[in-house]
């Protein structure tokens, strides 16, 4: 059984471990990257597995995005069923659900589809066409993160199969620039990274219009790639997610400031034997188990003045090392490595502000 938050209860009064959104931090975000969008004249499609929060899509639809992406059949049917007029489901339409999600979906949204293959759309574009339809198509294109994608060579290729398809209709390539996380803290490098893979991706496109396909869409995502693959000319959207919320590995890699980190996860000590540990109730069914761009291994960062790091965590226990004059009873906030992977391991969100929650958001589409 869910513990009850309500509104107006004091933070100090949460039940832990509890996820927790600063509103005002979270808002200032929200803001400031749709503000950034507009500078470079892109559009944004903020990708939502970051806060599977209705409430929080709204204020970034609010703000001027365009539309959300989703990386899940459940995400994107949430989506589409009144929160987003348009969703981009960046991951392949492979199998009988994900086909019939993005059907049912198509219903009351417009829908784009990120796909790398004809296999990978073959089942949806059948049926989209028996029913008289199209579907738009992204091509996926692999600028380095090695995931998914055709490289840049075969691109042309895969987007004359796509678009002989009946039933298609191949609106634009994509990628996600993740390897610029990889770069680490230097920002120069990271720099370099993002506006590399941004080239690349128009220069894809080009070709491919060079071919008679007139893509429109170039679209590019990440928050570590957000300050550098959209300003290249001829990139027309930005996705990136984890901003909204920020996180430990955004901030030990210098893409996002400690004081935009919006999200924490508020956990009570409940044992400090054996030394040289203490326990917290925030193991790896709260904190999640991203790895850490720190490269030690911990699943959280205390913030706050007891400091110490979870170096590692059972189901529901934390292994605290390093806080100082913490007694049992005491709570602490942890900052997790990877805010996406934290909110989908919890059903409901506390939203505070001055120390008081004055929103709890359902978590939607957790799979």
């Amino acid at each position: 059984m869910t513990a009850r938050i309500v509104v107006g209860m004091d933070v100090a009064d949460l039940p832990t471990p509890v996820v927790v959104v600063d509103r005002a931090i979270l808002r200032r975000n929200v803001a400031a990257m749709a503000a950034h969008a507009r500078r470079l004249g892109v559009a944004l499609r903020p990708h939502w597995k970051t806060t599977k929060s209705a409430q929080a899509a709204r204020l970034q639809l609010e703000a001027g995005a365009v539309g959300l992406t989703a990386a899940t059949a459940a995400e994107m049917q949430a989506l589409a069923d009144g929160i987003s007029p348009s969703v981009f489901l960046a991951y392949p339409p492979v199998g009988r659900a994900r086909t019939d999600a993005v059907l049912a979906a198509m219903r009351s949204a417009e829908v784009i589809i990120g796909a790398d293959s004809v296999d990978a759309v073959r089942d949806l574009a059948e049926r989209v066409h028996a029913l008289g339809r199209t579907v738009a198509v992204r091509l996926d294109v692999d600028t380095g993160l090695r995931r998914t994608g055709v490289v840049p060579e075969k691109a042309v290729g895969a987007a004359r199969a796509l678009a002989a398809m009946p039933g298609v209709v191949v609106e634009g390539v994509w990628t996600h620039e993740g390897q610029v996380q990889g770069v680490g803290a230097d920002e120069t490098r990271r720099m370099k990274a993002g506006v590399a893979a941004g080239r690349l991706l128009v220069e894809t496109a080009e070709a491919i219009r060079a071919d008679g396909i007139p893509v429109t869409s170039v679209s590019v995502g990440s928050t570590p790639g957000a300050r550098s693959a959209p300003t290249v000319p001829g990139i027309t959207e930005m996705r990136p997610g984890t901003y909204v919320l920020g996180d430990e590995n955004q901030v030990r890699i210098g893409t996002v400031e400690n004081d935009d980190v919006a999200v924490s996860v508020h956990s009570s000590v409940v044992s400090i034997e054996p030394e040289p540990w203490v326990i917290i109730d925030a193991g790896i069914k709260a904190m999640s188990s991203d790895g850490s761009t720190h490269g030690d291994g911990r699943i959280g960062t205390v913030i706050g003045p007891s400091g110490g790091v979870v170096v590692t965590g059972h189901e529901e226990h934390g292994f605290l090392q390093g806080a100082t004059g913490v007694r049992v009873g005491d709570v602490v906030k942890v900052r997790p490595n990877h805010a996406c992977g934290v909110v989908n391991m919890h059903s409901q969100i506390a939203v505070v502000e001055d120390g008081v929650v004055v929103d709890v958001w359902p978590v939607l589409a957790r799979h």
